[in-house]
């Protein structure tokens, strides 16, 4: 994965499924690991919940504070 995420989420936002595909899989360990209960086991809702919450986030970044002017 490349360190600079900017054209990547820029591409998300525009709608390229590929490039939110590439994020979201980037990211999926982060939401598994966050996605365990107190006995380690997957929480499926809150996965499913921490997925959407996801791409929630990359639509709704603001590449303005990201990008050179």
């Amino acid at each position: 994965m490349t360190t600079n995420l900017v054209p990547l989420i820029k591409k998300a936002k525009t709608g390229d499924k590929k490039a939110m595909l590439e994020l979201y899989q980037a990211f999926n360990p982060l939401l598994l690991n966050q996605s365990y209960d107190p006995k380690r086991r997957i929480n499926q809702d809150c996965y499913q919940e921490l997925s959407l919450q996801f791409i929630n986030a990359v639509h709704a970044f603001d590449l303005e504070k990201y990008t050179k002017k």
